[in-house]
């Protein structure tokens, strides 16, 4: 079974949400390492790839990119 996601518009409008949300370091990544998670998103800073979510299709990997950063800003505000 082939994961959604990957059409080249969908690529294309992939990429332009991480420079949006990141900037220019905003990137995506396919990694064959999660079967059920291959859409990765985060930022690409030197030669590291920095994962902010992962998802079967890139809106859920935006979508857990988001749920992450609500979770670590909460972790913050509760020191």
């Amino acid at each position: 079974m082939h994961a959604g996601g990957h059409e080249p518009q969908e690529t294309e409008d992939a990429i332009a949400e991480a420079r949006r949300r990141w900037g220019p370091t905003g990137a995506i990544s396919i990694s064959d390492q999660w079967q059920n998670a291959r859409c990765l998103v985060g930022e690409l800073r030197g030669s590291r790839f920095w994962i902010h979510g992962r998802g079967s299709t890139w809106a859920t990997a935006f979508a857990d990119a988001e749920a992450r950063g609500l979770s670590a800003s909460r972790r913050k505000a509760a020191r």
